[in-house]
């Protein structure tokens, strides 16, 4: 892959034994990070590998900066394009509400582009970079256990592997995230304290917007559409070539779940789903309509995680399987890239394998803040997105007051930080530097063991944080 820097500024003087249990986007980028530190990294998935999803992932800044340091920036210019506008409409009565312009002056605050790249062809560039870094893989292979205690897990065919820590990366519906939190789908499921969404996603073809005078507008390669309606947020994108418009639909569903419903599947219609289309307005309704081929499957929403690493401290987890958050946002593939570069920069540090413990601790201290911060915010911009047919007016009125500045440096500083301070610590965070400053404070504990050879870091950083 042309263009590969270096991931870390340290290696390793110990080598570990790495299983990374899921080959998603977070899996492969961890698996890189750790194998770049100096580990041995076995991917275990079970699917052949190959990435099925034809939708379009948002890339905001603090995303797009990682994959620019991993050397990918070539290849993001070839399979991605900036994004330098966001336009909102009213989904019930179709009125503009207003659009955020990316301007040099905001641009320079978050120091990286806001691009839409082709979820497919992010994950194989992705599994590229980790081939050459040497990961391992083991494909159409099922996890069905793991021990924390041997540190091991076991295949559906009774095959046990065995490692120094065990990574989990397998998403939304992560088997491995039960192991850590002992709530178990089924036996011991986290509450529903959210509700229910149903999740649709489906792309057409651009001549199609190109030929219905009212679609046409949204044929533009620089922005992101998106309607804001009674319980349902729908947004879409042209994809990286021009060629393709991407759609996603997040619909507040209050029906039973069905066997087979949390499920991605492919329909030809959604009547199953019960949608009131009296809720979309006619542009909306247009793209609905507009296909037979839609993925589609229905999400519980789910609490933040109390830990992110188990009682033994050998299992952790990244990305969607340690924060699987709401689905109408776009910072769930940007937190797994965080979470695989925190990860990856701490065990470059290891020298001792009696610091393994230690170091999942201080991942979990350092990403924990962040991952809440970041989960807090989505549950806040969905409430306000989604607001039910009565209360539209008044947000539509707020929405429309915060984005009528047209110039940045013109906006008051209060009015700043309530409107778009959120944002920018989301974009602009820098998660190799918060490992930096964790390092700087207690990584000098790393550098005194005791005679059996452990690290002695106080209580405080002992403690996970919640």
């Amino acid at each position: 892959m042309p263009g590969q820097i270096s991931v870390h500024k340290n290696r390793a003087s110990v080598s570990l034994k790495f299983i990374v249990v899921g080959g998603s986007i977070a899996g492969l980028a961890t698996a890189y990070t750790l194998r770049k530190a100096g580990h041995s990294v076995l991917i275990i998935e079970k699917s052949d590998g190959h990435s099925v999803c034809k939708g379009g992932l948002r890339s905001p800044p603090n995303m797009t900066r990682i994959l620019n340091q991993w050397g990918l920036a070539p290849a993001l210019a070839k399979m991605s394009h900036k994004c330098d506008t966001f336009t909102f409409h009213n989904g019930a009565n179709g009125e503009p509400i207003g659009s955020v312009i990316m301007q040099e002056t905001f641009l320079v605050h978050l120091l990286a582009d806001f691009l839409f790249i082709e979820h497919s062809e992010l994950h194989y560039a992705l599994h590229e970079l980790a081939s050459e870094a040497g990961v391992k893989f083991m494909f159409q292979a099922d996890v069905v256990d793991a021990d924390s205690e041997s540190v091991s897990v076991t295949l559906g065919n009774g095959e046990k592997l065995k490692a120094d820590v065990i990574v989990g990366a397998d998403g939304y519906d992560s088997f491995m995230r039960g192991v850590v939190t002992g709530e178990y789908e089924g036996i011991n499921p986290p509450p529903d304290t959210c509700g229910k969404r149903l999740w649709v996603t489906f792309s057409i073809p651009t001549a199609v917007l190109e030929g219905d005078e009212d679609l046409r507008p949204f044929a533009n390669p620089l922005v992101w559409t998106l309607f804001l309606g009674d319980g349902y947020i729908l947004r879409g994108h042209l994809l990286a070539g021009g060629k393709e418009f991407s759609v996603s639909l997040v619909y507040t569903y209050n029906g039973p779940l069905k066997e087979g419903d949390e499920e991605w599947k492919s329909f030809s219609s959604l009547d199953q789903w019960d949608l009131d289309y009296s809720r979309f307005e006619p542009r909306p309704l247009k793209l609905l309509k507009s296909t037979n081929r839609f993925s589609a499957r229905i999400v519980r929403v789910r609490p933040h995680l109390e830990s992110l690493v188990c009682d033994e401290a050998r299992i952790v987890l990244v990305g969607e399987a340690a924060h699987p958050l709401l689905p109408s946002g776009f910072h769930s593939t940007g937190l797994g890239l965080e979470d695989a570069l925190t990860l990856g920069n701490l065990f470059s540090r290891i020298t001792n394998r009696n610091q393994v413990s230690q170091l999942l601790t201080a991942y979990e201290e350092i990403r924990q803040p962040r991952v809440a911060s970041v989960h807090a915010h989505e549950v806040q911009q969905q409430a306000m997105l989604t607001v039910p047919a009565v209360a539209m007016h008044r947000r539509d009125d707020v929405m429309r007051k915060a984005l009528a500045y047209e110039d940045w440096e013109h906006m008051d500083e209060a009015t700043f930080k309530m409107v778009w301070g959120g944002v920018l610590d989301i974009c602009t965070h820098d998660a190799s530097e918060s490992v930096d400053d964790w390092w700087t404070q207690w990584g000098a504990y790393f550098e005194h063991t005791d005679r059996r050879g452990s690290v002695s870091i106080p209580s405080t950083v002992q403690t996970s944080v919640a």
